[in-house]
């Protein structure tokens, strides 16, 4: 198995994200599939979605992050775009192709200051530019 560049960590429990993803199965009703779902992960290059739909692979994704569902303020979202790369039974993998990486970290900071934790490390794939 190949060693990823980057490392994927776990995410607060009330991170989602919603992906919009071209429809090629259902064209003629619809050109996109809008999928929301909680993240598992996230890194640098990518991250994984929780969700019972089928989406397709592979395929462009549009992707907004949410990393405080229950606060929805502006500094605790993000866009990005991908294409998903793995379909299992619990989600889909998706795999970054355009992202802000100083906005992801100013997302993470913002959210550890938010949770009142004493310490907190931050990855080294949140300081790493690619």
């Amino acid at each position: 198995m190949q060693k990823c560049k980057f490392t994927r960590s776990s995410v607060w429990i009330n991170t989602d994200a919603t992906i919009k993803v071209p429809d090629d199965m259902f064209h003629d009703k619809r050109q996109f599939l809008t999928v929301k779902g909680k993240v598992e992960n996230l890194g640098a290059n990518g991250m994984f979605l929780l969700t019972d739909e089928r989406v397709p692979v592979p395929a462009t994704a549009e992707i907004t992050i949410n990393f405080d569902t229950s606060s929805n303020l502006p500094d605790l979202l993000m866009t990005a775009s991908g294409k998903t790369v793995r379909l299992t039974k619990n989600g889909v993998g998706i795999k970054f192709t355009a992202i802000d990486l100083s906005k992801l970290q100013k997302c993470i900071i913002q959210k550890i200051n938010d949770s009142g934790a004493p310490e907190c490390e931050i990855d080294d794939f949140m300081i790493q530019e690619s």
